[in-house]
């Protein structure tokens, strides 16, 4: 095929016509997406409400950037938590779905395998769309400063897509604001990794001077100043990590400049730590606590509202019960889609903020999941923990005990591991029954920047006062009590322990343990192996504990480093070289 045509389906523009998307009244505002018809270029942009309705079209692809099971959606991995260490997802014992695949490496067919590249194809097209509305955008009937506002969202997005690509493919062809047309060339080589990271960088600099500190309430949800100073961050502590900065498994020659830094530099630490820093200095953004309610509420809170003080960024949902529906037991009217493993469960302190292996923990064995780390019982849902019944209309125990019927472990449609997740539902919901919930995809909130900073400044220059406060404020909130990390600490010791905090506060949250296993080059370590369960048996009225292998996995590095290129774009370009291993 002609390489002219490599990028020809995600760049071209209105050619003859385009999508329109509506933003009617509706429970999910803004993002309301709705076909209205077919209009040409010169229809939509001499029409406010229609150049309005462009750019939402744009935000309703968001949620394919997240990593839910069941997709939510865009068809990547099932579930992104399932090629962690932290969980198994419902589909996983069919091969022919693209997360087992990749935990067991089964890759026979899987560099242009849809669920892998539906992640290439739908965030370039929202890039092309971007640089069609804002191309176009000046000649809308919109005021001045709407205009202007308008345009630091588009780059905002365009920054957001382009960051999603990157974690997953490294280096990337990058468009900037160009219009490509039907005589254009297409065929774009990749760019390096240091040029997209610096590209991303200064894109998100240039929305942060143009966004406000806070969105008019009717346009919650729509990024903010914090939002695109918030992504630097990501981006940064992203860059500045081992398999990016200094042990990139690439061989040598262009595939290294794409697959990451050449050299190791200790200062891209220091960029990440000034970026979260700043986040920090705005005095936007702060811990939800409450441990007068119950000890960790506040995590419960802030992982349950739609809008309080650490939430920096969201993808809008349509309300509902879609979390409860998609997570909850089969007997709470949920479809039991993800299921935590005995790893992540022993990641979990205990109250007293020992780990279960240190001297004076309290932990039992047989039980388990007494005293832990109130995140724990927000985050999971083990044997016999309760929920609101449907029935009573009160708090019942949940049986995840092996073969209990309706939800246990072995059962048809349940628990693969003897855990479900409850992590954002609602105490007073079920998955069809109860109140319903608003909250939406949370992306970036303000636990974030505080790990993000401590992890950047340990590695730069050690375990400061302000590595330790950061690290004990989140496990303050938490409700560890006490909650102060031991004295004296080194470099490598707090390390561990800013690595399992973000752990067990991001579980199952935006693939947070995905990425961090991969950029910290753990990977080929944690994910190699047998996957472990816990299968509780009733004798009477008391239970036996024995932990079980429900899946041996496999990681091959550096190919499970990085997504594939899409091999149909490859064999489109001469100038598209694809990432070490595939």
């Amino acid at each position: 095929m002609n390489t002219r045509y490599a990028f020809r389906k995600y760049l071209l523009v209105f050619l003859p016509v385009i999508m329109i998307y509506s933003c009617k009244k509706s429970d999910k505002g803004f993002l309301d997406k709705t076909d209205v018809g077919q209009m040409n270029q010169n229809t939509v942009f001499a029409d406010s409400l229609l150049t309005f309705q462009f750019l939402n079209g744009v935000y309703a692809d968001l949620p394919t950037t997240y990593y839910m099971d069941n997709g939510v959606t865009g068809g990547g991995l099932w579930s992104y938590s399932d090629a962690s260490d932290d969980s198994e997802c419902r589909w996983s014992g069919t091969t022919a779905q693209a997360a087992p695949a990749f935990n067991l490496a089964q890759f026979a067919s899987l560099a242009d395998f849809s669920r892998f590249k539906n992640h290439w194809n739908s965030a370039f097209t929202n890039i092309r769309r971007v640089n069609v509305f804002l191309g176009n955008v000046d000649r809308s009937p919109i005021s001045a400063g709407r205009k202007q506002k308008l345009k630091g969202e588009a780059r905002f997005l365009r920054a957001y897509y382009y960051y999603h690509l990157l974690r997953n493919y490294s280096g990337l062809p990058l468009l900037g604001d160009r219009l490509f047309g039907l005589t254009d060339d297409f065929n774009l080589p990749r760019s390096s990794f240091a040029e997209t990271v610096s590209y991303i960088s200064a894109e998100l600099d240039a929305c942060s001077g143009i966004l406000p500190l806070n969105q008019l309430p009717e346009d919650y949800g729509r990024p903010t100043k914090g939002a695109a100073m918030a992504l630097k961050s990501r981006l940064l502590l992203l860059a500045a990590s081992p398999l990016f900065n200094g042990e990139n498994p690439a061989t040598g020659g262009e595939q290294k400049k794409l697959a990451g830094y050449e050299n190791f530099d200790a200062n891209r630490w220091k960029l990440a730590a000034d970026a979260a820093k700043a986040v920090m200095d705005l005095n936007l953004y702060q811990l939800v606590e409450d441990n007068t309610t119950a000890k960790g509420y506040g995590f419960y809170k802030t992982l349950t509202d739609r809008k309080n003080s650490e939430q920096i960024f969201q993808i809008m949902m349509k309300t509902g019960r879609w979390y409860e529906g998609y997570l909850l037991p089969v007997t709470r009217g949920g479809q039991a889609y993800s299921y935590p493993t005995q790893s992540l469960v022993d990641a979990y302190p205990m109250a007293n903020g020992k780990m279960k292996d240190e001297a004076g923990s309290g932990y039992s064995e047989s039980d388990m999941y007494k005293n832990r780390d109130p995140r724990f019982g927000y985050t999971i849902l083990y044997n016999q923990a309760t929920w609101l019944d449907k029935t009573t209309n009160k708090p019942t125990p949940v049986n995840l005990y092996f073969q209990a019927a309706g939800d246990g472990l072995g059962t048809s449609n349940s628990t693969r591991t003897g855990y479900l997740f409850r992590k954002f539902c609602n105490e007073n919901a079920g998955g069809n029954y109860g109140v319903t919930s608003d909250i939406g995809l949370v992306s970036l909130r303000y636990a974030e920047i505080l790990l993000n900073y401590a992890e950047a400044e340990n590695e730069f220059q050690g375990p400061g006062a302000q590595v330790y406060a950061a690290v004990e404020a989140i496990r303050r909130r938490a409700g560890l009590d006490p909650y102060q990390l031991p004295g004296g600490l080194s470099k490598e010791d707090m390390r561990q322990v800013i690595r399992n905090e973000r752990r067990v506060e991001f579980a199952f949250e935006e693939a947070h343990r995905f990425f961090d296993v991969k950029r910290w080059k753990i990977a080929e370590k944690v994910l190699n192996g047998d996957a472990i369960g816990m299968r509780w048996v009733k004798n009477g009225n008391a239970y036996t504990g024995t932990r079980f292998a429900f899946e041996t996995r496999v990681f091959l590095s550096p190919q499970m480093y990085y997504f594939p290129i899409p091999q149909s774009e490859i064999n489109k370009s001469s100038l598209l070289i694809q990432n070490p291993g595939w």
